[in-house]
């Protein structure tokens, strides 16, 4: 978008004068600035915060889940560190929350223990519970498609409340599962947790809609709690 050039972008709006001011007006600003959506939660947009990203699952098939927590988690916090437009904000290290979590054993009560730990000393924490995650189909082994519920959680850590709460269902490929064996997996798997990163992340940052390929619920028959 930066190559346009300013008679370039006259000329396009000139000729988009014919599908009337509205269009002109929002296809203006989308070539200026690109689709920008509001965070649904804004929380980390403002003064100075210290936050940690801490993974736990609560589902038990652990051939399936591996370290899915904590590839999540690690994209996550990438992603907010990217994405975030606050100078005053200090993203934890996951390693350091990696470290904390292997000498709890995982093993923890709530999210905000995490923040009160000298470790990590984190104002916020974004909990990122795992509810459900499995990369092939229950009924039929050769087919694949992503499924992950995740409950995202705000908590400060002081108060210990929770500051906001959002159920995420995501589904990749969104429409039908593909099929494939170990090799499509070993592709399938990172792909979409990267996917579930993004769909979490978005909840903080400006986003460009296409780019966060967040799944529409109502065409897979699913629904965001």
């Amino acid at each position: 978008m930066k190559n346009i050039t300013p008679i370039l972008l006259l000329l396009l709006l000139l000729t988009l004068t014919l599908a009337g001011c509205q269009s002109v007006a929002f296809t203006a600003a989308w070539l200026i600035k690109g689709p920008n959506v509001e965070p649904q939660f804004d929380i980390l947009l403002k003064g100075e915060k210290r936050v940690a990203v801490v993974p736990r699952s609560m589902y038990t098939n652990a051939y399936e889940l591996q370290n899915a927590p904590q590839e999540i988690a690690r994209q996550v916090n990438f992603l907010l560190d990217e994405n975030v437009k606050n100078k005053k904000l200090k993203i934890v290290e996951q390693s350091k929350v990696e470290a904390w979590l292997d000498n709890c054993n995982n093993n923890f009560d709530t999210f905000a223990a995490a923040g009160k730990d000298k470790s990590i000393k984190a104002d916020i924490i974004i909990g990122i519970d795992i509810i459900g995650f499995q990369i092939r189909d229950p009924q039929n082994a050769h087919l694949m498609q992503g499924k992950c519920q995740v409950q995202v959680k705000v908590v400060e850590s002081e108060t210990e409340r929770i500051l906001a709460s959002e159920m995420l269902t995501i589904v990749y490929p969104p429409s039908i599962p593909t099929s494939g064996g170990p090799q499509a997996e070993a592709r399938l798997r990172p792909e979409f947790i990267q996917i579930v990163a993004e769909n979490i992340a978005a909840l903080f940052h400006h986003h460009d809609p296409k780019k966060v390929q967040r799944m529409d619920a109502d065409s897979i028959n699913l629904h965001r709690f």
